[in-house]
């Protein structure tokens, strides 16, 4: 079992770290192998990420049905944000109306863009999730300008205090972890149409992270009898090549594994603590949640509201009897 990072399609580097702090690896969902960030690239290639296409959409087509509909945007004075949020109340991201204003008003400024016989709720949701990408792309870039001049303002201020260096890298690290939560933003929408692609991957994990607060109450909300079964609070991130770390990292998915796969309530013997290693950037927070009874196709079928994936979802054979919902959080 491999957990799997929701609901979000980009992982920033500083992401990547706190990922790796608990796991060996992650798995991450894209849409297409040509749009893959070249952050993410790296992540990769140095073993953190896991990049899975359970449906592989042509990325140069949704890069032209993007850029009509920011000429749409442009058209009508609007934001890209602004956007998001009027078109993206469900999933179909578009409905029949959304997509015949949309069409004809590109033909009024001498756009064209084929027209669709009905909406495909499954291109539909990873054509949000591409948009969504984009903008948590933009953003990050915006976000590290500012945390350069927020760096800058650290520094001055160290100098001024003479404070203890290690101390001002953990300051920064925290800062940075901070910024890389989107979760807050259309927070419903993510989810469902994640949740759409999620259900067509025969291969899904039976464990899911994510960073984002945000999108845990919203799952809570749609789960309730969701309970809480593990909790660190103090895994150092930043480490290189650690084996103590990496055997707790072996002993934390073995207990995983026998809670998904057994049937609830489990047994379990008293999880070791992670080790505590010097010169680690900053720590970060795990905790496991546990949604008895339902395999993950069942659990994340109450994310979308589209009939076709939820029949599907219930005839996908499993091993896993129960569904893992794990936080990590920055300290």
């Amino acid at each position: 079992m491999k957990p799997t990072y929701f609901p979000f399609t980009y992982i920033p580097k500083s992401v990547g770290k706190a990922l790796s702090a608990c796991f060996r690896q992650t798995a991450v969902y894209q849409i297409s192998g040509t749009k893959i960030p070249d952050e993410m690239q790296k992540l990769s290639r140095d073993g953190i990420l896991d990049i899975r296409i359970p449906v592989e959409v042509n990325g140069e087509f949704l890069d032209k049905i993007l850029k009509d509909y920011r000429s749409w945007i442009n058209t009508h004075q609007g934001t890209e944000t602004a956007f998001l949020t009027a078109m993206a109340k469900k999933i179909p991201f578009f409905d029949e109306n959304a997509s015949s204003q949309i069409r004809a008003d590109l033909k009024k400024t001498g756009k064209q863009i084929s027209p669709q016989e009905k909406p495909d709720p499954l291109f539909n949701a990873k054509l949000f999730l591409h948009m969504a990408q984009e903008f948590d792309l933009q953003k990050k870039i915006l976000d590290h300008d500012l945390m350069d001049i927020e760096v800058m303002e650290d520094d001055f201020m160290k100098n001024l205090k003479w404070e203890d260096d290690d101390d001002h890298a953990r300051a920064v690290a925290r800062k940075v972890l901070e910024n890389d939560d989107p979760g807050h933003y259309m927070t419903t929408e993510r989810i469902n149409a994640w949740a759409s692609l999620m259900l067509q991957d025969p291969q899904a994990s039976g464990l899911f992270i994510t960073t984002s607060r945000a999108v845990l109450e919203h799952l809570i909300d749609i789960e309730p009898e969701m309970e809480e079964v593990i909790r660190f609070d103090a895994i150092p991130m930043g480490v290189d090549e650690d084996e103590t770390l990496s055997n707790w990292q072996d002993g934390l998915m073995e207990t995983l594994e026998k809670l998904a796969t057994e049937n609830w309530p489990v047994p379990m013997d008293d999880m070791a603590n992670p080790p505590e290693i010097p010169g680690s950037e900053a720590n970060v927070a795990l905790t496991i949640y546990i949604v008895p009874n339902k395999t993950p196709h069942e659990c994340f079928a109450d994310c979308v509201d589209t009939d076709v994936f939820q029949a599907d979802s219930i005839k996908t054979a499993t091993r896993f009897k129960n569904t893992l919902i794990s936080l990590i959080e920055k300290k």
